[in-house]
C-alpha cells in the first residue's frame, strides 16, 4: 500500500484526487485479499465502499448522480443476471451428476462488487471495466486449466476467485482511461 500511495502521488491526473484514489486502492485491495484467501466478497466491505463511492461520484460535477447511480445499477443488474444463470447452471449440473453441487458457480458477492465497480467508474465506463475483468478472468482461467492439464492435475470445476479480475478491470478503467486521455491530449 505504501508503494501504491507513492505511485498515486506521482500520477497525474488522478480521477478524483489522491485521497479518493487511495481509498479506492485500499478498499479494492481488501476485497481482493479476502476473495483470494476465502473465496468470499464480504457485504460488510462492499456496502460501506458502495456508499462512499456513490457519494464521491454523485458530488463529482463531471459525473454527477445520474451517471454514478446508473453505472452502479448497470453493474449490479448485469451481474445479477449472471448470478441467476450460474444458479440455473448449478442445478442443471447437479441433475446431470445425480448429486447436489456444493460449489456456487457465481457468488452474490461478485454481484455486489459489480455494483461497487459501476459506482466507481460510472456510466458508461462500467461496461468497459466489467468486460476487462471478464476477459482477464478468461485468459487466466485458460492458462490455469492448460497448465493443470499439462501436469496431469486438472479437475473440472475447480473454483477460481473472480473478484480480483473484476477489481483489476475496474482499476484499469478508473486509473488508466484518464491517464491515457491526458497523454493523448498532451500529444495532440
Amino acid at each position: 500500500m505504501g508503494l501504491s500511495a507513492l505511485a498515486l502521488a506521482t500520477l497525474q491526473p488522478i480521477p478524483s484526487g489522491f485521497w479518493v484514489g487511495l481509498f479506492v486502492l485500499s478498499a479494492f485491495t481488501l476485497i481482493t485479499v479476502i476473495d483470494l484467501e476465502h473465496r468470499l466478497i464480504l457485504h460488510m466491505v462492499s456496502l460501506p465502499t458502495a456508499l462512499v463511492l456513490a457519494l464521491i461520484g454523485g458530488l463529482d460535477p463531471a459525473r454527477g448522480w445520474s451517471k454514478t447511480l446508473l453505472g452502479g445499477a448497470a453493474g449490479f443488474g448485469a451481474f445479477l443476471a449472471l448470478y441467476f444463470l450460474g444458479q440455473l447452471f448449478g442445478r442443471w449440473l447437479g441433475g446431470r451428476r445425480g448429486e447436489a453441487v456444493d460449489e456456487e458457480p457465481f457468488g452474490f458477492g461478485d454481484v455486489m462488487l459489480a455494483g461497487v465497480i459501476g459506482l466507481l467508474v460510472g456510466w458508461p465506463g462500467v461496461w468497459l471495466a466489467l468486460f476487462a475483468g471478464i476477459m482477464l478472468a478468461g485468459v487466466f482461467s485458460a492458462v490455469f486449466i492448460f497448465s493443470r492439464m499439462i501436469r496431469g492435475r486438472y479437475t473440472p470445476f475447480t473454483p477460481i476467485p473472480y473478484g480480483p479480475f473484476m477489481v483489476l478491470g475496474a482499476l484499469m478503467v478508473y486509473f488508466g482511461v484518464p491517464l491515457l486521455a491526458a497523454r493523448l491530449a498532451a500529444g495532440a
